[in-house]
Formats: C-alpha cells, structure tokens, sequence
C-alpha cells in the first residue's frame, strides 16, 4: 500500500512537470479511411492463446484468424480463416469514418455514419477468458442488419450452424472456430452457409478458438454462458492494463497526437525533432505487441510476425524462426539480460539498413554505452522501416518488440552490481520520465530535467546493499523515517546503501551539497 501511494505521488510530479493530465500522450492508431490489406492497414489483437487482424472497413469487416499451432514448414504461422461481417452499407453514403487502435484499452473501434445513423463495432481479444468478443450497435433500436460468414483458404473446412446455441463454426484438419452469437432484439436465421441477423439492437460476437487436443471450443463457450459480454471486458481491462501500465516512458516536446497515424508517420520521418510522442507511442507499442503475442500458458512461442499472419513474401530464412534463443531475449519483456553475447546473438548487425539490423545496432550502442548512436537507430527505424499500420517493414513484428528491450537499456543499466541512472540517455532526451523500469535487482522510476537525474523511486527486489552512480550527492528517504540521508559518492562516484526487499524508497539530488 506505501509502495503504490508512493508511485501516485510520483504519477502525480510527472504530470505538473509535463503539463498533461495523463503521464502519456494519447497513445493510440487513428485512422480515418477503411482497411485495404492485411499488410499496410491490418490491426492486431491478440490474447496469448490466438492473434486476429482487423481491416476494418465499411460495406464489410474482416476479422482473420490465426492460430500459432498452425505453422508451415518454415515454422510461419498459417491463417486459420476469416470471419466476414457484411453490413450493407454504402462507402459512398459513410460520413466521419474512424478506425482506431486503442493501446490502452488493447481494443479496436470502427465507426462511422450511414445516412443518419451512427453504426460502431468494437473488438478484443480477452487473455482471462480466452475469446476474442465483437461488440455491434448503432444509435436507432432495431437498425443492426447483418450478415456472418466464413472464407478460409482450406478447401476441405467445413462450416456448421447450432441453431440451438446461436453459435457459427469452422473446421478442418487441426482447427476449429467457433463464434456465438448474442442478440437484443432482432432475428437470427442460417442463410446460404452464413447466417443473417435483421432488425438487431445490438450484437455481441464471442469466438473461442481450439487449440490441441486440450482445449475445446465449444466447450469453453458453454462454460462462458453466466457471462455478459461487460462482465468479460471487465476482466479483459483488469488484467490487461495491470500489465500494460506497469511501465510507461514519457518524453517531453509534444506529440502530434491529433494527426491520423499514417500522416503523422509522415511527418515524423521529416521532423522527428517536433514529435516525440511518437516515439513514446512506438516503445509503447512494442509493449502492446509483445502482450498479445506471449501470456503465461500460451500455446506456442511467437514467430517474428507475432502470433498474425500476412500475406507471404520473399524472406530470408532467419526472419521466419521462431523467437527463441538470441531474437527470443530481445523481446522478454521482464528483465533486462546483462549477460548476452552480444556479437554471438545479434546477427542482424551486418544488415545496418533493415528493421532488425537498426535494433541490432541500437542494442549493441546501448550496451557500449553510445546512446546518442543507440538513438540514431531507432530513429532510423522509425523514419524508414515501418508501415500506416506502424508495424516494421514485411511485418516483421520482432522488430517492434525488440525496439522496447533496447530502448529500456537507455534508461536503466545494471553492471556488476551497480545501477547507472540517467548516464545512458541520449541527448535528444533532455527531460522525460520514466516508471515500472526493472534491472535485475531493482524497479525504479524516476524524472529527469536537463539530462539529469530529477527524482526518484527505487525498489529492490531482494534485501541487500545498493550501489548507484551519481554525478553528486543524494538524498535519502526511507517510509517511516523522520530524518533523511544524504549520501555522499566515493572515489569512484558511487554511493551504497541498503534496502531491504519490496521497500520503496525516495531519491534527489542534494542541491546544497552539489
């Protein structure tokens, strides 16, 4: 309870230095167009156990399917199939039209008006119950007409209707999908291999996924019966942002947030200098992917496009492995590994100008203690490498989620012991904040002005002696403690201390002693 009244105080310094009412900028993807491919315009959700693309679009939606136990020879993730929703509407009569990625909320939203009537669809993918739910209303009562249907590239997929269960599935050799339907108002009827839905209120989609011979779709559907579709977003926001705000970096000088994505990627890559907010969002982002790919008790690693499939393309065999081994530690979202080689492991770094060389290189710089030319790459990437849909180049999504381990080494080091703050910042970061960081043996949060250390929160995760670089004295304070203590560096400018396990403490520099 001290710990996290500590850590509002400190949400709470963020904001009054940044100016904002939220220690981030907006942290989301907008659009103001329809989907058109899988690759440039494809949103991802995912909860662990299977991934799904959302295009997004107005006459129909498109949800594809993937499920990471159904692999090629190459060890790619193959698309289980697509769930088609038809609505009937007219592109030429949409007006206001948005499609957006909510990354704190890990949600997708379409909306638009047809004629009159404001239409939105909402779809997330549910880590604690297992689903991916869609969600369908428009403002008028009984105005939601629509039709499901499912195209899968397996020929021998079977699709079934239970009309009993309002569910719609397909099947094949080692997959299934199923998707129950759940209506106020209106009708529900099996139509030419699909089923139609007319004069609906509103519509609620919840689709399971088998995976093995352990998890069975419909069963787990029956067992979801007691359960509203809030009841289960309830979960799904619990869960979700308990990991998702567990860390988060803020990086003063504006964000373009207002900008539709693709435009603002644009514009980043010409003056990247008047948007860092865009970078917070791509760190972010990174985080977002590596959540959806990889939950505890997830069925199978994540290939290096995540757990989603894409259209295939020429590439080089090392980019369809399996993130295991040397690409599998680049994107661990725990602990930062003091330990790797990194010559051994990073074997993009011949490969200076593609998405995973650019994170070869920004780790190599960071680890060497070069954050100027750390930052340089991941600009570069930024600037060059990544799709409107902001997924690096041939959506080799490892890239995206190797981009957070790198930049997290900018902002905390742990070298035999000793914990380096603030040293490691590129000068482009001049003032910022930084909260949920985690080295080996301590979280820490902290805020800099000026490139230099500002304020602090340190955790050790065991009881033992710390030891911290500084560039001058510090202050001390310990919870309960009247008094504070100042710590003076040695020869070598560093001050010790102990800490005993889980116990938060307070540091700033003692300015009159400087």
């Amino acid at each position: 309870m001290l710990r996290r009244l500590l850590l509002t105080q400190f949400f709470l310094l963020c904001s009054v230095l940044s100016g904002l009412g939220h220690p981030n900028h907006q942290l989301d993807l907008t659009y103001m167009t329809p989907g058109k491919t899988w690759e440039n315009d494809g949103l991802p959700i995912g909860n662990g156990y299977f991934g799904a693309l959302v295009l997004g679009g107005i006459s129909e939606d498109r949800i594809r399917l993937t499920d990471p136990l159904l692999r090629d020879e190459a060890g790619r993730v193959q698309p289980l199939a697509d769930l088609v929703i038809a609505t009937g509407h007219d592109p030429e009569n949409a007006r206001t039209f948005l499609r957006r990625l909510d990354l704190q909320t890990a949600a997708v939203e379409v909306s638009y008006r047809d004629g009159r009537l404001r239409h939105r669809r909402e779809y997330f993918a549910s880590y604690p119950d297992r689903v991916l739910v869609g969600r369908m209303r428009a403002v008028r009562k009984g105005s939601l007409n629509l039709a499901l249907s499912w195209k899968c590239i397996n020929e021998d997929a079977v699709v079934a209707y239970d009309a009993e269960a309002h569910r719609f599935g397909i099947s094949g050799a080692g997959f299934e999908a199923q998707v129950e339907v759940r209506l106020k108002g209106g009708t529900l009827a099996n139509e030419d291999a699909g089923i139609r839905i007319q004069g609906a209120n509103e519509v609620a989609l919840i689709l399971s996924i088998s995976q093995g011979e352990t998890f069975a779709a419909g069963e787990h559907l029956n067992g979801l019966k007691e359960q509203d579709t809030r009841s289960v977003y309830r979960n799904h926001i619990s869960d979700y942002q308990d990991q998702f705000h567990a860390m988060y970096i803020t990086l003063e000088g504006g964000a373009k947030s207002h900008l539709e994505t693709s435009k603002r990627r644009l514009l980043y890559a010409q003056t990247p200098e008047e948007d860092p907010g865009f970078e917070e969002l791509l760190f972010q982002y990174g985080r977002y992917l590596s959540l959806s790919s990889a939950r505890s008790g997830s069925v199978a690693p994540p290939h290096g496009r995540g757990i989603w499939w894409f259209p295939p393309k020429e590439e080089k065999p090392l980019d369809n492995r399996v993130l295991t081994g040397g690409l599998g530690a680049l994107i661990q979202p725990d602990v930062l590994h003091e330990t790797m080689d990194w010559e051994k492991e990073l074997l993009w770094l011949g490969e200076s100008d593609s998405a995973l060389g650019h994170v070869s290189h920004l780790f190599m710089d960071a680890n060497q203690g070069r954050p100027d030319q750390a930052y340089g790459h991941f600009r570069r990437l930024l600037q060059t490498h990544l799709t409107d849909n902001l997924l690096a180049t041939d959506q080799n999504i490892a890239a995206n989620m190797g981009v957070v381990r790198g930049v997290r080494k900018l902002f905390a080091e742990e070298k035999e012991g000793i914990l380096y703050l603030t040293g490691n910042l590129p000068k482009h970061w001049s003032d910022g904040s930084v909260v949920g960081m985690r080295t080996s043996n301590y979280e820490l949060a902290y805020v800099w002005q000026g490139g230099e250390f500002f304020e602090g929160y340190l955790t050790r995760l065991t009881t033992g002696k710390a030891s911290i670089k500084t560039m001058g004295p510090l202050i001390l304070d310990r919870p309960g403690d009247d008094e504070v203590t100042r710590l003076v560096p040695d020869a070598k400018g560093l001050v010790h201390f102990s800490m005993e396990a889980e116990k938060t403490i307070r540091l700033r520099p003692d300015l009159l002693n400087h």
